[in-house]
């Protein structure tokens, strides 16, 4: 038997073809003889992911893929932040695990659309809800928290999930989610394995609350239209100290001014520190003064004004990784490969200083082979056993070849 490895590849080659010829030439000389398992595939949108799918699927009979586009760049072993056009795989190799890929459109119910996609990646990977161990979550924008809870009604609240949706440049719809047998604008690609050894996971904000907090007394959907019984958008300018002036009265798009001071919901307690999942204020809409966000917080639940700072943003690679090892008990040395999502808005936001970034993950997990994608809302477990689609956060999947 081989040992499990994990395997980067990355290029940023003109077309397809060349991408795929240098990804697999890759792919080769470091896995050697080890049987690869499955891939994980990001891109940006400068690569048509059809074509990429068929090359793959050429080159790699009968391997299990799972692809999705993501925001401006990429993050990578030994290359940190790569902007413009690039392709990066994190392939699992080796002996004594499965992986199961499944996808679909999202059509119809979208619980039942997560519970369907558990189930057939499940018996794609040749095991039970018992014995997997992760999932990677990879939706199109939209029903991210429905399609979360189908998934976990048919899978072990043990297993661990993580997550981001896919996303292009500039919000125009050009995501596409794929696999070896499936690519689409409008789906989800899950892909599970029953990784019998340690792993280390972490999902968090990174943000801070602030003392500007309020009762969402009306809402629908993404939509909040209250806070304590007031306009929300109304309030939360009142919390930003007016720098939403001129869009409570034209309405539009928010997404750069509110990076910063999201919105957050507690989760509860975990360590003894307040769990939060963040909500990104996408839109003002008039004229009710109302707030369109990322993902959906109901009536009744109080939100939070939280707040960060470039630097906070640029450490939050580390730190989330630092703290997977620690929960975990694990050190450097015993990890054998990670991923890393990381919110394309907050990457927009410290764009420059992302070379900072991935350097201190890298140190921090021991320069092991890892890839970084940029998605428009990340799902995971901010406490134990309780899924989350959140904006602006950071999650990282650790793996060790230990048991």
């Amino acid at each position: 038997m081989t040992a499990p490895l994990t395997v980067v590849t990355a290029t940023a080659a003109a077309d397809e073809q060349q991408a795929i010829r240098e990804t697999l030439d890759q792919l080769r000389a470091k896995a050697g003889s080890a049987a690869i398992r499955g891939g994980l595939l990001f891109h940006t949108i400068g690569y048509d992911a059809a074509q990429l799918q068929a090359l793959l699927r050429e080159g790699l009979p009968g391997v299990p893929l799972l692809g999705a586009t993501e925001c401006a760049g990429t993050g990578v072993t030994g290359g940190g932040f790569k902007t413009g056009k690039s392709l990066v795989g994190w392939w699992l190799a080796g002996d004594g695990f499965r992986f199961g890929v499944a996808a679909a459109e999202k059509l119809g119910d979208p619980v039942a659309l997560g519970r369907q996609l558990a189930n057939r990646a499940l018996e794609a990977g040749g095991f039970g809800a018992s014995q997997a161990r992760f999932a990677i979550v990879n939706p199109t924008p939209g029903d991210e928290e429905s399609i979360l809870h189908g998934l976990y009604t048919e899978l072990d609240r043990r297993v661990a999930i993580i997550g981001g949706s896919a996303a292009d440049n500039d919000l125009s719809g050009q995501w596409r989610v794929w696999t070896h047998d499936f690519v689409s604008g409008n789906g989800v690609a899950v892909a599970l394995c029953d990784w019998p050894w340690r792993i280390a996971i972490n999902y968090q904000s990174g943000y801070l609350p602030t003392t500007k907090r309020g009762k969402v007394t009306r809402a629908e959907g993404r939509v909040i239209h209250e806070i304590d019984g007031q306009p929300a958008a109304e309030v939360y300018d009142t919390w930003l100290g007016g720098k939403l002036d001129s869009f409570l009265r034209d309405g539009g798009t928010v997404l750069g001014h509110t990076t910063m001071n999201p919105l957050g919901v507690t989760r509860g307690l975990f360590g003894g520190i307040e769990a939060y999942v963040l909500a990104h204020p996408e839109r003002v809409i008039v004229p009710e003064k109302a707030l369109r966000l990322f993902t959906r917080i109901k009536e009744g639940e109080e939100v939070v004004m939280m707040s960060t700072s470039p630097e906070a943003l640029v450490a939050r690679g580390a730190n989330v990784a630092r703290l997977a090892l620690s929960r975990a008990g694990l050190q450097p040395e015993q990890i054998v490969g990670g991923l890393l999502v990381y919110c394309a808005g907050c990457m927009l936001a410290i764009q420059d200083k992302m070379p900072h970034l991935f350097a201190d993950f890298e140190r921090t997990i021991g320069g092991v082979p890892y890839v970084a994608y940029f998605p428009y809302g990340e799902q995971g477990c901010v406490l134990p056993r309780q899924v989350d689609h959140g904006n602006l956060m950071a999650c990282v999947l650790l793996l060790s070849a230990e048991e």
